[in-house]
């Protein structure tokens, strides 16, 4: 009898636990969810797949193992500041202060056109859309009417249009990038390229930057920016990262919103 009694009662602490869960879950809302598992997502480490001899082949295009690394950046750099058909996803987390995060969407379609929506939370939440044609440009915050005005009045908030990611807007002299491995990104074999170094001379913090390099067309695959920072007096450990990933080839037509 103890013993069914005992049953019962962990039976019901179940329920009970699980009907909390699923409450607390339902007071979230959709935006609250999404934004989590965003979140979740730029902080969990991503799956690498390394690429074999087979998948490279033979002869590995552009780039070959035995280039200088920061040669082989660096004419990646240009390549993509010149590339007029490509789509460059970024996600910035914690630069602003714990927490925050920052994520925009660039989208080249010609020399001459560009779209670009820019999504920040935080203390500055805020959503930025950028249309670029010629000498025109439309600019507007959230679901806001577009404005109309000229392509060298920036509005705040947003990149240059020549951005290229930090990771990539320096030029990088011989012995500072090392090849690390193989790896693929976006189904694409790439070469990856690695430095590490105290940014500023400041001795508590650390920076590494990854460098994906398409090893069939030469093209910046992805370029990332990671700050870790040792906890001081009154000070948590902090990790700031900044990612960038491209794809290259025909985007939707860009036109004029007005």
């Amino acid at each position: 009898m103890k013993n069914r009694d005992a049953v019962r009662l962990a039976l019901s602490v179940a329920a009970i636990l699980i009907s909390a869960k699923f409450s607390s879950a339902q007071d979230m809302s959709m935006g609250d969810v999404a934004r989590a598992a965003r979140a979740q997502k730029s902080q969990a480490p991503r799956a690498t797949k390394v690429v074999t001899n087979d998948e490279l082949g033979p002869q590995l295009g552009p780039v070959a193992e035995t280039d200088d690394p920061a040669e082989v950046v660096n004419k990646a750099s240009r390549a993509l500041r010149t590339d007029t058909a490509h789509t460059c996803r970024q996600e910035v987390s914690n630069n602003s202060g714990p927490g925050s995060f920052a994520e925009s969407v660039r989208e080249i379609a010609g020399p001459d056109r560009t779209h670009i929506v820019v999504n920040r939370r935080g203390l500055d939440t805020a959503r930025i859309e950028l249309i670029v044609i010629g000498t025109d440009m439309y600019s507007r915050r959230g679901s806001g009417p577009w404005a109309k005005n000229s392509a060298n009045e920036i509005p705040g908030g947003m990149p240059p249009l020549n951005w290229l990611p930090e990771a990539l807007n320096n030029v990088y002299q011989t012995g500072e990038l090392k090849l690390l491995r193989r790896e693929a990104v976006g189904g694409s074999p790439t070469l990856l390229y690695q430095t590490q170094f105290h940014p500023g001379g400041v001795s508590n913090r650390d920076r590494t930057i990854n460098i994906w390099i398409g090893a069939n067309d030469g093209l910046p695959r992805r370029a990332e920016m990671m700050d870790s920072e040792k906890a001081a007096s009154f000070i948590p450990p902090t990790l700031d990262r900044d990612t960038t990933t491209c794809s290259y080839g025909p985007v939707p037509e860009i036109k004029p919103p007005l």
